[in-house]
């Protein structure tokens, strides 16, 4: 960053150095008008004007870039959020799963009670009969 100031500076005082050297009275058409002006003016408003088109090019790019940066800072944290409530999912989850592989019973853990699971009562098969189907749920 002093680089790039010290850059500038000396390269202004060039522009100031020339502008000064090259002081004679010229005539500037401008939009059909004629204008009598000394061309170190001319010169010197021309370093002015273009800084001032370089300053605005810089402050709209560090603006959009600022806004950048804030939209991905914004994601970052919402990305950390979410791995970090999927981590303690992640940690409850092995320690369901660690408790109900040891054999503990803990009446507050889920997955730990006794669930009725009702199954299908088969018909009792005779051999002898053919006409019943292997599937006793037709």
């Amino acid at each position: 960053m002093q680089v790039w100031f010290i850059f500038s500076l000396i390269f202004s005082l060039i522009v100031a150095a020339f502008a000064v050297l090259n002081s004679e009275v010229v005539t500037i058409k401008f939009f059909g008008m004629n204008y009598a002006l000394a061309q170190s003016a001319v010169i010197l408003a021309s370093a002015v004007f273009g800084a001032a088109i370089a300053m605005f090019l810089g402050l709209f790019s560090r603006i959009k870039s600022s806004l950048k940066n804030r939209e991905l800072t914004n994601k970052l944290k919402n990305a950390e959020k979410q791995i970090e409530l999927l981590e303690e999912s992640v940690k409850n989850h092995e320690r369901i799963a660690s408790v109900n592989a040891s054999g503990k019973t803990d009446g507050n853990t889920p997955g730990n009670a006794h669930v009725y699971s009702p199954g299908i009562a088969a018909a009792a098969k005779n051999p002898d009969d053919s006409s019943q189907s292997e599937d006793p749920a037709e």
